[in-house]
């Protein structure tokens, strides 16, 4: 059973992969974005930018589709290499399976 330590564990190291991803991304751009670029491009807030390339914040949907349609990439692009979380949010009613 997932514990709720496991589940920010799995998250903040995703996150990270995430933001490194987004990261890289944008430096390989040509000619170079930076964060006041890109916040600019997506009209997203800098301090925003710079907490997902920390992996400090989840990034929705929207953003998601915001940051790679401004970077001219794929949502894909910026998931590469990232895998799909085992951990889930355990449920504080939940019980354990029988």
């Amino acid at each position: 059973m997932s514990t709720m330590e496991d589940y920010k564990a799995e998250l903040a190291r995703f996150l990270e992969g995430f933001g490194a991803n987004v990261r890289r991304v944008r430096g390989t751009k040509r000619p170079q974005v930076s964060q006041e670029r890109l916040c600019h491009i997506t009209r997203l807030h800098r301090t925003e930018i710079g907490k997902i390339e920390q992996g400090l914040v989840e990034p929705r949907l929207t953003t998601l589709y915001i940051l790679a349609n401004g970077l001219e990439v794929t949502i894909d692009d910026l998931l590469t290499g990232l895998w799909v979380p085992t951990e889930r949010r355990p449920s504080p009613r939940s019980e354990p399976w029988s």
